[in-house]
C-alpha cells in the first residue's frame, strides 16, 4: 500500500535507524526502497544485511539525490508514496496517520502533517502543518512553512504519472517537484496535526552551496513563469520571497556583490512579472 523511498548517499553512521524507525511503524503494509546513490561507505552493506522482505536495496552510480528519487519511484508498487532521507527518521505513527487520511477521504491526493526539527538528536523546534484543506497550489508557490517543509509529503502514486525530479538541481528540486504536481494534477491537500517526520539538518546546510541555493531559487522562478494557474499577484510575491532570501543569503555570507548580482538576475528573469 505504502512506498517509502530513500536516496542514501555515505549515509552509513544513520542508515540503520532510518530503517528501524520504517520497520517499527504501525502501520505495517509498507515497502522500502532505498536507492545507493554511489556510496563510497557502508550504506549498502549495512542496508543489505537488514532482513527484511519489504526492503529492496539498489546500487546507481552516484547521480545525487534527485536522480535517486527518481529511480525509487520507478520502482515503487505502493498505491502511496512518501520520501524518507537517509539521515532523518519517521516517528511510529508517521505511515498509518497519513495514510488513514487518504483511505478514508478519497477527495484528498497528498498530506501533510508537523515536523520535528533536530540538529543531529537535539530538538529545535516543531513546524506545525497548516490543517485547512484545500487546493495546494496558491499555497505552496507563496513559501509558506506551514505547507512545506521539504519532500515529506505522503501522495496517491496515481498523481504523479511520468513527473520526475530536476536531477540538475542540488536545491529547489522538491518544491519545484511539487508546485509541477499541484499545478497539473490539481492536488488537493490536507495534513494531520501529529509528528510525521524527524528532519535532522545542519545549520549551515543550506549556505554551504549558496551557488546551488540561488540556481535552484532561480530555476524555480523560471518553471513557475509557465504555470498559467498561477496568478500574477502570487508570482510577484514569489518573486519577491527569492529576491530577499538570496539577497541576504550572500550578505551574510560577507559577499555584497553577489547579494547585488542576485537582485540583478531576478530582476532579469522575472522582469515581464512587474
Amino acid at each position: 500500500m505504502i512506498s517509502v523511498i530513500t536516496p542514501a548517499f555515505n549515509a552509513e553512521h544513520s542508515i540503520e535507524q532510518a530503517i528501524a524507525s520504517v520497520q517499527g511503524q504501525s502501520r505495517e503494509d509498507w515497502e522500502l526502497i532505498i536507492i545507493d546513490d554511489g556510496s563510497t561507505d557502508a550504506t549498502r552493506a549495512i542496508a543489505e544485511a537488514v532482513s527484511d522482505k519489504r526492503i529492496k536495496v539498489v546500487r546507481q552510480e552516484n547521480a545525487g539525490a534527485s536522480a535517486a528519487r527518481n529511480a525509487g519511484l520507478g520502482l515503487a508498487q505502493g498505491e502511496y508514496i512518501t520520501f524518507l532521507d537517509a539521515d532523518d527518521t519517521l516517528p511510529p505513527n508517521a505511515l498509518k496517520l497519513r495514510a488513514d487520511l487518504l483511505d478514508r477521504e478519497p477527495q484528498i491526493d497528498i498530506v501533510h502533517g508537523a515536523v520535528q526539527l533536530l540538529c543531529g538528536n537535539r530538538k529545535l523546534r516543531v513546524v506545525q502543518p497548516n490543517l485547512n484543506s484545500g487546493p495546494l497550489l496558491g499555497r505552496l508557490v507563496r513559501l509558506q512553512e506551514d505547507v512545506f517543509v521539504g519532500v515529506f509529503y505522503m501522495l496517491r502514486r496515481k498523481k504523479i504519472g511520468q513527473h520526475l525530479f530536476q536531477e540538475k538541481l542540488s536545491h529547489s528540486e522538491d518544491l519545484i517537484f511539487y508546485l509541477t504536481l499541484a499545478h497539473d494534477a490539481d492536488l488537493k491537500y490536507a495534513a494531520v496535526p501529529e509528528t510525521v517526520y524527524e528532519y535532522r539538518r545542519s545549520p549551515t546546510s543550506a549556505m554551504s552551496n549558496l551557488d546551488g541555493l540561488e540556481t535552484g531559487y532561480l530555476e524555480l522562478l523560471n518553471h513557475v513563469s509557465g504555470m498559467q494557474r498561477i496568478s500574477k499577484g502570487n508570482c510577484t510575491y514569489l518573486r519577491r520571497r527569492v529576491r530577499r532570501i538570496l539577497f541576504l543569503s550572500w550578505l551574510r555570507q560577507g559577499n555584497p556583490k553577489k547579494a547585488l548580482r542576485s537582485l540583478h538576475k531576478v530582476a532579469l528573469l522575472t522582469g515581464s512579472w512587474i
